[in-house]
């Protein structure tokens, strides 16, 4: 109901952020330990990595968090047990980017178009089977940041989503989201050791 009643909100151009200064590894951290329960019970581990030069960004902090928690608890949903969530937060010149890589089961390439969409949800053979908003609430709420969502993924391969928000966010004018994905080559390994220094393990 929360994820329907935001959406309404932000297509009617009815959601405000909060633009605070954010602390990044207090955000991750904040995400991660809201799902601990469900990681363990899943028999996942959860790897967060977090560039020593990263540390704060303009945002609205609890919605940086919801896309956060919908994005590991969507990795932890389509992997198997052994398996690990990378979460990654590095800097570029005009971005943070957030990439959360999973070692699941992948999308097929029919699946992948349609991925963001509302109401859109495949269990691709896995138990995880939400009412398909969180991906779309993902997107929207990045995209009124001024960021971008982009998703990667192969059958048996994985899959990875990486989030880009502005540094300095200023509130994008309230549209309709677009429904259309970005979709780019192959799931890759998860970003060098050398890029992440600090790392916490749970599950």
């Amino acid at each position: 109901i929360d994820n329907i009643l935001d959406l309404a909100s932000i297509d009617a151009g009815a959601i405000d952020l909060e633009m605070t200064t954010v602390d990044v590894r207090d955000v991750v951290t904040s995400a991660v330990d809201g799902i601990r329960e469900r990681a363990s019970r899943a028999k996942v581990t959860v790897d967060v990595g977090i560039a020593d030069d990263l540390r704060t960004f303009r945002a609205d902090q609890s919605r940086v968090r919801q896309i956060l928690f919908n994005l590991v608890s969507n990795a932890i949903g389509f992997s198997k047990p052994g398996d690990t969530v990378f979460v990654s937060a590095w800097r570029d010149p005009v971005s943070v980017v957030f990439e959360i890589v999973d070692q699941g089961i992948g999308i097929p390439d029919g699946d992948r178009d349609r991925i963001f969409e509302r109401f859109v949800s495949q269990s691709q053979g896995s138990k995880h089977r939400g009412a398909g908003l969180g991906l779309s609430i993902v997107k929207s709420v990045a995209e009124l940041h001024g960021g971008s969502v982009e998703l990667n993924s192969k059958p048996n391969d994985g899959t990875r989503v990486i989030v880009r928000l502005p540094h300095n966010a200023e509130v994008a004018p309230a549209v309709t989201p677009s429904v259309t994905p970005t979709v780019i080559g192959q799931a890759q390994s998860p970003t060098p050791a050398e890029v992440l220094p600090s790392s916490q393990k749970l599950g």
